[in-house]
């Protein structure tokens, strides 16, 4: 496909089958048309595709990729004129603490009034995420290292970092129990985490989950944690229910791409129990095929009842938690057992469960479903899960873990 025929898809599933098209139709599209031309440098068409899918105001759930783009391999958060190093893999040429002074010789405060768009104007302490975004198109940042040397260091598209456990525990004096748990994707590993830990969990006085960078996964993921969060003999919907229900967009676009995924997946011979529900599934979406949005309750919390241990727990999170890992932090908030430390989540899940079009290397990824709290004015794009206990970003965060010690030390 040409650019131009690429760019005419995304308009039209932008305004037909994005879970956003209720709230924005196709958007401001016709200004970022106008700059598309079949032979434009290729980097050149992710950015105006970028710029333009930025005018949403979502993060994460809504994103065109390209497949021959890897990562940059680190992270930053933004200080005043500063980006500071976070976290690095080894082939960066960078380490934490190091120190981005510029961007192909333009200051930091320059190059966000320029990539404006792509960081969506959020505050200096919500852009860590979408910095990554931005750098990716540029080629050197100055670097002042730790000893106050200073460096111009190109930017790579193609780091390899080192496997890192994604999912672990450790035991603390006191009856303490730290979970850590980077996304809730792998459900067998997590369930695996669960069962190495149960002895812990089921007799700890104090529960910590860190759920920081959490990218999400499925929520069904964090509900043998429920029980833990809530008090001891009391149903959880006693504290949580959803005061708005979701609506899924049941375009033809999105019912054929999910009868095509359901269908794959019963032919990968599922487990017994879930066939039931696959079968089920593809029959809602080849009954309600074109029939636009359709409200869907989600009762998977029925049932569950709160234990008396721990008797406290506290929820570590940041501006990096996402999607599930929202919804987990939003759901525990709701408890009086539960503390949450750190820094409001990313609040990406107004607009949910995304669909993938493919387009040779480049692939466009939009929600499908839509929260009903949006109608209410209690959306949360851009201001996330609140916290009990707000802890700012610092750079002593990088050698120090701030938010941990600040659980530990709480009795």
């Amino acid at each position: 496909m040409t650019y131009t025929e690429i760019f005419q898809e995304i308009i039209s599933i932008m305004k037909e089958d994005s879970a956003t098209c209720k709230d924005f139709g196709a958007g401001d599209y016709q200004v970022f048309q106008s700059k598309i031309s079949d032979d434009m440098e290729r980097m050149e068409f992710l950015h105006v595709v970028q710029e333009y899918l930025a005018t949403f105001g979502l993060e994460g759930h809504l994103d065109f990729v390209d497949a021959t783009l890897g990562s940059i391999g680190f992270l930053v958060m933004r200080l005043g004129d500063e980006l500071y190093v976070t976290k690095a893999n080894s082939d960066t040429g960078l380490v934490p603490g190091d120190r981005i002074i510029a961007v192909d010789g333009e200051s930091i405060t320059a190059i966000a009034h320029k990539e404006s768009r792509i960081l969506m104007e959020k505050s200096v302490e919500r852009q860590g995420m979408m910095w990554p975004a931005v750098l990716k198109f540029y080629k050197l940042v100055t670097v002042v290292h730790q000893d106050g040397t200073r460096e111009g260091v190109s930017i790579i598209h193609d780091s390899k970092g080192k496997d890192e456990a994604k999912y672990s525990f450790k035991e603390y004096q006191d009856n303490t129990l730290y979970l850590r748990l980077n996304d809730f994707a792998d459900l067998d590993a997590i369930n695996q985490l669960y069962t190495d830990c149960k002895n812990a969990l089921d007799n700890c006085k104090k529960l910590i989950v860190d759920v920081r960078g959490n990218g999400g996964g499925a929520d069904s993921a964090f509900v043998p944690l429920l029980e833990y969060c809530f008090p001891g003999g009391k149903d959880i919907t006693d504290y949580y229910k959803a005061e708005y229900p979701i609506e899924v967009n049941y375009s033809l676009r999105n019912c054929k791409d999910r009868i095509k995924l359901l269908r794959d997946m019963l032919g990968e011979n599922p487990p017994e129990d879930m066939a039931p529900m696959l079968d089920k599934m593809v029959v809602d979406n080849t009954e309600n095929m074109g029939k636009g949005f359709i409200e869907s309750e989600d009762e998977f919390m029925d049932g569950i009842t709160g234990r008396a241990y721990p008797e406290k727990v506290f929820i570590i999170t940041d501006e990096r938690c996402a999607s599930s890992g929202d919804a987990f932090v939003e759901v525990m908030s709701f408890s009086p057992k539960v503390t949450v430390v750190g820094r409001p989540t990313m609040g990406i899940t107004d607009y949910s469960n995304c669909s993938v079009v493919r387009f040779d290397d480049f692939g466009l990824i939009y929600p499908t479903s839509r929260d009903r709290r949006i109608d209410g004015g209690k959306g949360l794009v851009h201001k996330g899960v609140p916290v009990d206990k707000y802890i700012a970003w610092s750079p002593e965060s990088i050698y120090k873990d701030v938010e941990l010690d600040y659980c530990l030390e709480c009795k």
